[in-house]
């Protein structure tokens, strides 16, 4: 029976003023083997993060992605084998669950030769995940922009240059997604809304040109970081401790707990180090990961 290996990337999205339109992937990979196989019965294996907490079963996130696309080409899922390789932490702002869903919708295309275009993919998993930009940036790569048009995923990919590093700092402290969301208020100050768009005019071609002078005002946000504030003790003390650092810029990683910043690589290990102090004065150990821009996405890395 055929079998797939794929290669996802995490991702990093709002990048401060960016709110649910901007993803960028990273060089930090969640892998996925899918297998058809003749026995009618599902049988998934999760190793690394998540390995005692995700489901096994059929309420595991890759179910429904891997049955979108087994439905779409009139399919029944019923004799399939999983392994999951997690490197992405869970609900810490860098995109597990996205990764998981573009992983599962890859294989399924793949194994089953459905043909789907990127825009059948990203719009697939954008219905599972509720927004775009995380999948967006783990299906593509790179520096994405992007939004839904007439319940279509329109995207422009950017470059960014290859000297731009990211360090997250990741707290032993989950936030799901639906509560880092529930947190958000229904209507935002006019005042605020120009404040993100002003900045969101910067960042883009201050991150594609590579001009990091901007980068420390153009991360900044008032539409979902100071909401979400409540929820990341030290979140405040963290940004400021990579800008004092030397960072170029700090954000929010996601929804959170993550914080990210843009640095350069000789001193992202002192960044990082600021950043962890800055959550042990509250008494919050964290991890940090130094991380490049992957550019590539998620691909089919080997079939057996």
């Amino acid at each position: 029976m055929r079998k797939v290996k794929i290669d996802v990337p995490a991702s990093t999205t709002n990048i401060g003023c960016g709110f649910d339109c901007l993803g960028l992937a990273l060089s930090l990979y969640n892998t996925v083997e899918v297998e058809l196989i003749e026995e009618e019965s599902i049988f998934i294996e999760v190793k690394g993060e998540g390995e005692k907490s995700i489901p096994t079963t059929r309420d595991n996130i890759i179910i429904p992605a891997l049955k979108m696309v087994f439905d779409r080409v009139k399919k029944k899922l019923k004799g399939i084998r999983i392994r999951e390789i997690n490197r992405i932490p869970l609900e810490r702002g860098l995109g597990s669950s996205a990764a998981t869903r573009i992983a599962g919708i890859v294989a399924a295309n793949y194994l089953l030769d459905a043909n789907l275009s990127a825009r059948d993919i990203l719009k697939m998993a954008t219905l599972l995940e509720g927004h775009p930009d995380n999948a967006a940036a783990s299906l593509l790569g790179g520096l994405v922009a992007v939004t839904i048009n007439e319940r279509e995923p329109a995207w422009v990919k950017l470059s960014v240059p290859e000297t731009l590093k990211v360090v997250a700092v990741i707290p032993r402290i989950k936030v799901p997604t639906k509560k880092a969301r529930e947190i958000l208020p229904s209507k935002v100050s006019l005042s605020d809304a120009v404040f993100n768009l002003s900045r969101l005019a910067i960042l883009l071609p201050s991150l594609t040109a590579g001009i990091w002078e901007n980068l420390s005002f153009a991360t900044q946000d008032k539409l979902h970081q100071p909401y979400r504030s409540s929820l990341i003790p030290q979140m405040n003390r963290v940004l400021e401790a990579a800008l004092a650092a030397g960072a170029k810029g700090a954000f929010l990683s996601g929804a959170g707990s993550g914080i990210a910043a843009f640095v350069s690589e000789n001193k992202a290990g002192d960044i990082g180090k600021a950043m962890q102090d800055a959550f042990l004065e509250k008494g919050i150990e964290s991890e940090v990961f130094i991380l490049s821009v992957d550019k590539k996405g998620c691909k089919i890395n080997e079939e057996r």
